[in-house]
């Protein structure tokens, strides 16, 4: 069956499958693309070309900003389980924050098969 799409979001420690792993990058990116939309239009209404922002829009977008912030250390804990899945420490998925490299290997851990049964971070989400 494998783990939860949605569970441990914010904890390092376990494994997370492969098809786990897809379907939060597909939410994540969904959340993503409303928040960026979001931003977009508020600065898009409020300056009209004038090139300024109101107050209220300010702190809406500085919302907006830390939303951001905690999808991406929720992105960065479920690529560290997702490392773990398939025997790497969970500090390679520091690897994505390099130009080139981390675009192949944000790829690798869609196809990387995890280890079946046990290893030494816990056991096989798959069961």
């Amino acid at each position: 069956m494998g783990k939860p799409t949605f569970d441990d979001l914010f904890t390092s420690t376990g494994r997370r499958n492969r098809k786990s792993y897809i379907l939060y990058c597909l939410a994540l990116t969904a959340m993503m693309m409303v928040v960026v939309m979001i931003g977009a239009g508020i600065v898009a209404s409020d300056s009209k070309g004038r090139g300024d922002l109101s107050a209220g829009s300010i702190i809406v977008i500085t919302v907006l900003g830390i939303a951001f912030l905690i999808m991406a250390i929720s992105s960065w804990m479920v690529g560290a389980q997702r490392c773990r899945d398939f025997g790497w420490t969970g500090w390679a998925v520091l690897l994505t924050a390099i130009p080139y490299l981390g675009f192949v290997f944000a790829l690798a851990l869609w196809f990387i098969p995890g280890n079946q049964g046990n290893n030494r971070y816990g056991p096989d989400p798959l069961g």
